[in-house]
């Protein structure tokens, strides 16, 4: 987020008259965007490897997170901040779960791994609204790899 959306949450915030909550794991990264786009932030503990017990409870903390401040949309671009933030939203019936797809992880992946990788972004389209592949070569990845870019998923950047 620090990286992606540098100025982005400032604009949207004061251009645009969204209130903008910046969510996140802990870490100067958070403390950054806080600062540098001046929006709230709130962190929730999330862990980058696949770690079950962990998984639940940034899952929890996110559904948690959801319920208070009841938002109209939750946007994700990470493959784990993308997977447990649609389903915190889509429990919580959030109407717009918008999740960018910057990259691929599964492509390079073999066996088990490969085929868990692929389930998760399976699942995190089905809860996401819109998906959004950043460019056409992971587009092309997610319609060739189990064709995961389907229609029910193919609700944004299919053009």
């Amino acid at each position: 987020m620090n990286t992606f959306c540098r100025g982005l949450l400032r604009e949207l915030e004061e251009q645009d008259g969204y209130e903008i909550v910046a969510v996140s794991s802990h870490g100067k990264d958070l403390e950054k965007i806080a600062e540098r786009e001046d929006v709230r932030t709130i962190a929730v503990p999330m862990h980058r490897q696949i770690s079950p017990l962990n998984d639940l409870k940034s899952l929890w903390g996110l559904i948690k997170v959801f319920r208070k401040e009841k938002p109209t949309m939750v946007h994700s671009m990470t493959p784990k901040a993308g997977l447990l933030s649609m389903m915190a939203a889509c429990v919580c019936r959030v109407p717009v779960r918008l999740h960018t797809f910057t990259g691929l992880v599964f492509p390079t992946s073999t066996g088990l791994k490969q085929k868990i990788l692929i389930f998760t972004d399976r699942l995190t389209c089905v809860c996401a609204t819109h998906i959004v592949p950043e460019g056409e070569g992971v587009k092309n990845d997610l319609i060739n790899y189990k064709n995961l870019y389907r229609p029910s998923c193919q609700r944004q950047g299919d053009k």
